[in-house]
């Protein structure tokens, strides 16, 4: 800002700069005055003119209409069939007759009268007989031989055209046509005289534009007070008045309007560059009053105003030029030596947070930083992602607003408002559905004089630790109970055979002559037998979980697998819920256990099916280059974390009957081919079982 006033003077060069403006502004004001009198004033002249010309345009426009109408009519009236029909009363062949000219001449009625002024016939497309006031006019003319008319039927405003229908120089009828003074026309109108009307009779108004309805009033009233011929300016429009003149219709009114907003429009254009003009004029003369100004004392003060201003926001590297060699220049030096000071001071402060930066952004745990003000002042790049927040931008940000879990944020607050702290504190946490564990720490931090400036939270993401811990106790699980299933089946296998055996020769030898009640002991044997094999069935099974896997890969289709699986199950047993296979086309053949795959495929469709009541069962196959992807998805019930985590653990099932062994074996299988088994599933969503297989080439 130019320093005109100072201390409650006002300086010379103010008074020059304010006796330049009043100048010009008085001369802008009256050049824009007289011009835009002028301007208005030729405007108006030349709407005039042009007012004139519409008005006669559309005068003759309808007397054009009405003569063609006429011609129409005089045609129709000498038409053979016409005339034949009309003499012999013969109605509907009239009818069809009618419609044809109807259509072909673009008419919206044609009427047939006889004995001075009866209807005799009319054409098929008008579903409106002519009303008594109607038939009473074309009796009127049918009487005086007029020739043209208007009538209003209370649907609409028509213009009439009737003729005599002559057969030898006898008159037995007249004919006549109308067409509709509606939308259309009225458009048609507006086109050839390139304005805007609007017919206004007693009971009813033609129009083909819309005005909103204080417009309409306004232009309604104003039309009422003028004069025929007259011209007058309403608003954005010039309103001109004339009557029109017709047979069996009072007077009516024609309203034509010209639009002069574009014009008023290019008016203001010029007064805004008229204005914009005044405007630079009045600049450049401020600029010449001030040009000695600024030589002599506000071009150094504006140089060492701005570079002080660039110092004071940073800036060190801005040389302030000197611009003589008076006391300005000795005062330019002077702050000079001071910005070189200050810029070496910032190097090296700006190299020092360089380098701590540097520190935070490689150490690979998770660093955040809260002051007791509750603002997160810092966030690595470790802690960024562990915790899925943007930590480049918009620091420093208020706890409460930071995108963090919100146990990590409980152990925050303990520490500002408590002053409580907690170290390798294990935090569970849901992220795009798949739990992530994290280890936080907590402390205080101070700066060099121990004034404790907030909390310090140190984070390690250890989920993968946790995934191999519990992975690693679920194959000593299996280790274990092997071992132990192995030695329970080998003693107790071989007395159920014997009791087997025994219950067997019961059932068959059991005396019928020994005991006179045989009978009633029949039924003990069968039951004994069912459930040693129940038992048998049960050993088997934890013999198959316990029995060291044989792998024997070879080259085979993952989608014969997939469909002699499917082919070994009860789908019938699930009528509610439909099983669909995709599978990627061009699968080459794999290095697999065929049997062993099946028994993996089928028995994570038999779960998928138990846990669906209704719904979809999908297979996916997927592959690449060195792996295999089959997933199972279902639409059932869903598991919680808990359950997900103890779910390949050998004895765990959900299901009232079973062993709890069938994923177990699933987990060694996959395992024994180098693969991994994942489990995707949420409460009330469904499960998908994923497993991915490695190194199959």
């Amino acid at each position: 800002m130019i320093p005109f006033i100072k201390r409650g003077k006002v300086k010379i060069s103010t008074k020059v700069a304010l006796s330049f403006i009043a100048i010009v502004l008085f001369q802008g004001i009256l050049t824009q005055i007289g011009m835009y009198m002028l301007i208005s004033r030729s405007t108006i002249d030349s709407f005039r003119g042009q007012m004139s010309v519409a008005v006669e345009n559309i005068d003759s426009f309808m007397m054009q209409v009405q003569d063609d109408l006429n011609n129409k009519v005089s045609l129709l009236s000498g038409q053979k069939n016409v005339i034949e029909y009309a003499e012999f009363r013969l109605r509907n062949l009239l009818r069809r007759e009618l419609s044809l000219f109807n259509r072909a001449l673009d008419l919206n009625g044609i009427f047939v009268f006889v004995d001075a002024g009866n209807l005799l016939a009319v054409d098929e497309s008008t579903e409106k007989p002519p009303d008594d006031a109607l038939i009473g006019i074309v009796a009127r003319a049918y009487k005086q031989g007029l020739q043209s008319f208007l009538h209003d039927d209370g649907t609409g405003m028509y213009l009439w055209s009737v003729a005599q229908i002559v057969r030898e120089e006898q008159v037995i009828g007249m004919i006549g046509a109308r067409i509709a003074l509606d939308y259309q026309f009225m458009d048609r109108l507006q086109r050839n005289s390139n304005s805007i009307a609007y017919v206004q009779f007693p009971a009813r108004a033609v129009q083909a534009f819309t005005l909103s309805n204080n417009e309409w009033s306004r232009m309604l009233r104003r039309a009422n007070a003028m004069t025929t011929r007259d011209v007058i300016s309403v608003g954005d429009y010039l309103l001109g008045v004339s009557t029109i003149e017709s047979l069996g219709t009072p007077h009516g009114r024609l309203l034509c309007l010209l639009d002069m907003g574009e014009s008023r429009k290019n008016i203001r254009d010029y007064n805004r560059l008229a204005i914009f003009l005044t405007v630079l004029v009045l600049a450049i003369a401020l600029m010449l009053s001030i040009l000695f100004y600024r030589q002599s004392f506000l071009q150094p003060y504006t140089a060492l105003q701005e570079g002080v201003a660039r110092i004071g926001n940073g800036d060190f590297s801005y040389p302030i030029q000197q611009t003589s060699g008076d006391e300005f220049g000795d005062l330019v030096e002077s702050v000079n030596r001071m910005r070189i000071n200050l810029q070496n001071r910032d190097r090296e402060l700006t190299a020092l947070a360089n380098y701590n930066e540097l520190i935070l952004n490689n150490v690979r745990s998770g660093i955040i930083t809260v002051g007791h003000d509750g603002l997160i002042n810092a966030c690595n790049a470790a802690a960024s992602s562990m915790v899925h927040m943007d930590g480049e931008s918009g620091l420093p940000l208020d706890l409460e607003m930071a995108v963090l879990p919100q146990e990590v944020k409980d152990l925050i607050r303990q520490g500002i408002h408590q002053g409580e702290y907690v170290t390798l504190k294990e935090c569970r946490l849901i992220y795009d559905g798949r739990e992530e564990i994290l280890n936080v720490s907590t402390s205080p931090f101070s700066d060099g004089a121990g004034e404790e400036l907030g909390v310090i939270a140190v984070i390690s993401d250890i989920t993968q630790i946790k995934k191999l811990e519990e992975q690693l106790l679920v194959s000593q699980r299996l280790a274990a109970i092997g071992e132990m299933v192995a030695g329970v089946a080998h003693q107790i296998r071989n007395p159920l055979a014997i009791m087997k055996v025994s219950a067997e020769i019961l059932r068959d030898n059991f005396g019928r002559e020994q005991l006179k009640n045989a009978e009633q002991y029949k039924e003990l044997p069968r039951l004994l037998v069912s459930e040693i094999d129940s038992l048998n069935y049960i050993i088997q099974n934890f013999l198959d979980f316990a029995r060291p896997l044989q792998i024997n890969r070879a080259k085979c289709s993952i989608e014969d697998i997939v469909r002699s699986a499917l082919s070994l199950l009860p789908l019938d047993k699930y009528p509610g819920v439909v099983v669909k296979v995709d599978i990627d086309s061009g699968i080459p053949l794999r290095n697999l256990d065929k049997d062993l795959m099946e028994q993996v495929v089928r028995n994570l469709v038999q779960n998928a099916l138990e846990a669906s009541e209704e719904g979809v069962v999908l297979i996916r196959v997927g592959s690449s280059d060195e792996t295999l992807t089959i997933s199972i998805s279902d639409q059932g019930c869903g598991m919680d974390q808990e359950t997900i985590r103890n779910i390949f653990n050998p004895f765990f099932t959900m299901k009232n009957k079973g062993t709890g062994l069938g994923l177990s074996i699933v987990h060694r299988i996959v395992q024994e081919h180098n693969g991994s088994i994942y489990v995707d599933s949420t409460p009330g969503t469904g499960s998908t079982f994923t497993v991915v297989l490695q190194d199959l080439t």
